[in-house]
């Protein structure tokens, strides 16, 4: 499990989601993921569900909903506390404590976001969406494989371009009201 020495901060709401492909070089057993989608279920203060839904290696589909308090820890580190920053550090009852070594940006769907780092033990590296606390990547390296865990859908990022798209459109139909108005304004001043 994780804690964290600062505060505890959850980025995430009910009914976002991720989806993950997972990318191989070497032998992995056939039990593991293929792809994979995480959704939160429910948040009640720092107690997060998520329902971890995958297709393993083998074609084997798989379903799983866990519970766990963000205080103490997410299952597979798949969500970390939001906003932490350079030099927080986390604990996970697995491997001990670890520090956000980097903060960094990142571009996902057209916007941009903030990425923070950190090594897990020798042979692993994450990745999280620093605003959310969601992973974005994560590599691991065993004798005989190495894994890449990459978030390549989301409903959580919101691109600029359709917020600029929506304001256009607001733009052109007030315009146009306005308009049609002053027309109709314009005739009956004609009339009389």
């Amino acid at each position: 499990m994780i804690s964290v020495s600062a505060q505890v901060s959850v980025g995430l709401k009910e009914g976002d989601w991720v989806e993950y492909t997972c990318i191989y070089t070497g032998n992995p057993p056939e039990t593991y993921s293929e792809s994979a989608k995480i959704e939160i279920v429910t948040i009640q203060g720092t107690i997060i569900t998520v329902e971890i839904n995958a297709t393993l290696l083998n074609g084997t589909q798989t379903s799983r909903t866990e519970t766990f308090d963000l205080k103490t820890g997410a299952p597979d580190l798949i969500i970390i506390p939001a906003n932490l920053g350079l030099g927080d550090e986390i604990y996970n009852e697995d491997l001990g404590n670890f520090t956000v070594e980097a903060v960094s940006d990142y571009s996902f769907e057209g916007t941009t976001r903030e990425l923070i780092y950190a090594n897990i033990g020798a042979q692993a590296e994450f990745s999280w969406d620093r605003s959310t606390g969601i992973l974005i990547e994560a590599e691991q390296t065993t004798d005989t494989f190495t894994q890449t865990l990459l978030a390549v859908n989301t409903n959580i990022v919101q691109t600029q371009t359709l917020d600029l798209d929506q304001m256009l459109i607001y733009g052109i139909v007030i315009s146009a009201i306005i308009m049609i108005i002053a027309i109709g304004l314009l005739v009956l001043k004609r009339k009389k």
